[in-house]
């Protein structure tokens, strides 16, 4: 059964959005230079004392790399209890790492205009990577998770731990795949639908891929 979110996680996880949102705009609308954690701050409602218990620097709030690299709870709890069994497991990884990777938004704009800040300010790419990395670690501590939930035994706990990652980093393609898709033909949004839609796609080719290997 889905895990209800608690109010205090509900309001950091809306709190760290709020930021990441406003950093984006500030820097789009003013530039880098000029966009400050006091303005970033006061855009998302908050002190900037409340910005530093999320975020490091303005850098940090703009790529959404915060203090403390975090999955939703119930998002998580959700994957790694689910009762589907090890036929599905791929898939539902996939769609795991894609919710846990990306900063949910309200804002449907909000991947394009992450891909245009990148290209105006390429300094900012590494950033983005070492989100991703701090993210990719905790969702393979996940994934670890659902494989021992699905009875799967290991020869030892490295072991464990390198097949959690590697299953993690192979469960990631669809998502690089999209996102590559994307950025080659940002008009491909539009014509399926959303981001989300360009990411099934992928999954789809995925999958097939891999049935194929079998």
């Amino acid at each position: 059964m889905p895990v209800e979110e608690s109010l205090r996680s509900k309001k950091a996880r809306l709190t760290r959005s709020a930021l990441h949102e406003a950093a984006i705009t500030r820097v789009l609308e003013d530039g880098l230079a000029c966009a400050t954690v006091a303005t970033i701050a006061a855009d998302a409602g908050v002190s900037t004392r409340t910005f530093f218990n999320y975020f490091e620097t303005k850098e940090d709030a703009i790529v959404g790399l915060g203090t403390e690299a975090s999955v939703d709870e119930g998002l998580a709890e959700d994957y790694v209890n689910s009762t589907a069994g090890l036929d599905t497991l791929a898939e539902d990884t996939a769609r795991f790492v894609r919710e846990a990777l990306l900063i949910g938004s309200v804002d449907p704009e909000l991947p394009a205009r992450r891909r245009r800040l990148f290209a105006l300010y390429p300094e900012l790419v590494s950033k983005s990577f070492d989100r991703a990395e701090a993210l990719e670690e905790i969702v393979a501590g996940h994934v670890l998770a659902r494989l021992r939930h699905l009875g799967q035994e290991f020869s030892s706990e490295e072991s464990a731990q390198r097949s959690a990652r590697m299953l993690t980093q192979l469960c990631r393609v669809p998502l690089s795949h999209a996102g590559q898709n994307i950025k080659k033909a940002p008009e491909t949004v539009a014509s399926k639908g959303g981001t989300k839609e360009v990411f099934e796609d992928s999954l789809g080719l995925f999958l097939k891929v891999l049935d194929r290997l079998r």
